[in-house]
């Protein structure tokens, strides 16, 4: 019988360092002594903290519904117990969102380790959404005792992801909520392009916020492993994370900065005292640094999904109005997940199509064509067939598009 072949083994270094042997925040090495000890407390002050964070709003949530088990029991008697029952249940519902908000950043962090972390950008009318936002956060910031106005104009619209922009909006108002001051609140200006929520700062929120605010910084900047990156806090002492006076995992500004750059905006600070201003800042809508974010996300889907997506570059045609050009070619598109584009420096119109062959651009521009009665000048990228990199998408659309410009014109 033969022998089997000892698989060979490999010796990994005796002393890597911490980033070279952590994928996520699991040693895929033999880690050097001193490291092996920070690795330890690191992962168990994470345990720790996401323990307390959850733990904490369960336990608030399961005693009220004992309360309230009790004094159904009890029945209608005044010393059923010292809170009603409208009190007990606004106490679950407390809890219940806390418990949600943590679940749903503990989420959020593992997508961004994982590189999962990714938004579906199309154009939203800001106004709109941020109303309705506020609308359903109103209840929360008046048990929270925080007044919120809201000063827009009529239509603003971005670029942007519903769902991760709703999700931002949440987490700026829970920053806010426990360390602004209740008058005159919070007021929140849509102008466009940019989402501004402005607050007085309580005096003794004052260390604690320049703490979070450079803390979020530095770990956006310098990724997990910085100093100061939002994962930072779990590597305080359990006695120093339960004397908190703040709620939350301390990483929700780390996560607006995130959801930030996959809009390819950012997340800006302006003080005046303790008068501070939070802006969330989007791309213009008709530049080339939102097509290469809407194809950027596009490309993402079809990475992940083994989809297609056509990028068809169009000339404005000589004696029409770009905007008048672009709302023609809107009203012809075929599917609602299909969008066009401004590119006012070069005079163009850029189609992005979902789920289209290389074969189907052609037909789709044909009929745009026959609809509006004229002939166009386009050149198409297809991805995946043409890479996935939105700069050189439209670098091929672009030279595909002057082929034919010069095509017509010999």
């Amino acid at each position: 019988m033969p022998k089997k072949k000892k698989r060979p083994i490999t010796k990994v270094p005796a002393q890597n360092s911490v980033a070279d042997l952590l994928v996520g925040h699991r040693p895929t090495g033999q880690l050097a002594l001193q490291d092996e000890a920070l690795f330890r407390a690191f992962q168990s002050n994470l345990l720790s903290l996401i323990s307390h964070e959850l733990r904490t709003p369960l336990t608030g949530v399961l005693n009220a519904l004992n309360a309230l088990e009790a004094s159904d029991e009890a029945g209608p008697r005044e010393d059923a117990g010292p809170l009603s029952q409208s009190e007990l249940i606004l106490m679950a519902k407390r809890n219940a969102q806390r418990l949600q908000q943590a679940l749903v950043t503990v989420l959020d962090l593992a997508a961004i380790e994982s590189g999962t972390f990714h938004a579906h950008l199309r154009e939203v009318e800001l106004s709109r959404l941020v109303r309705k936002r506020i609308e359903l956060d109103r209840p929360w910031l008046k048990d929270c005792g925080i007044a919120s106005t809201i000063h827009s104009a009529a239509d603003v619209p971005v670029l942007a992801d519903p769902q991760k922009l709703s999700r931002a909006i949440d987490l700026i108002l829970e920053v806010i909520s426990g360390r602004a001051e209740s008058r005159p609140g919070v007021s929140i200006e849509v102008l466009p392009s940019r989402l501004a929520f402005s607050f007085t700062l309580k005096p003794e929120a004052d260390a604690s916020w320049v703490a979070a605010w450079s803390q979020a910084l530095a770990g956006f900047e310098g990724g997990v492993m910085a100093p100061g990156s939002a994962f930072a806090g779990v590597l305080q002492s359990e006695t120093g994370f339960l004397t908190r006076s703040e709620e939350g995992l301390g990483s929700e500004l780390q996560l607006i900065h995130q959801i930030m750059r996959l809009h390819r905006g950012k997340l800006a600070q302006t003080r005046s005292r303790n008068r501070i201003t939070l802006t969330l800042e989007f791309p213009e809508l008709s530049s080339e640094e939102a097509l290469r974010a809407v194809l950027s996300s596009r490309a993402y889907e079809v990475t992940n999904e083994l989809g297609s997506v056509a990028l068809a570059l169009v000339n404005v045609p000589d004696g029409l109005v770009a905007v008048e050009f672009c709302d023609a070619i809107k009203r012809n598109l075929f599917r609602a997940t299909d969008a066009v584009y401004p590119v006012p420096q070069r005079r163009q119109v850029a189609l992005v199509l979902d789920d289209c062959k290389v074969g189907d651009a052609p037909r789709v521009m044909k009929r745009i064509e026959k609809a509006i009665g004229m002939m166009l000048d386009s050149g198409v990228a297809h991805c995946p067939s043409d890479g996935l990199d939105p700069a050189k998408l439209l670098d091929i659309a672009n030279r595909r598009l002057s082929g034919s410009s010069a095509g017509d014109s010999g």
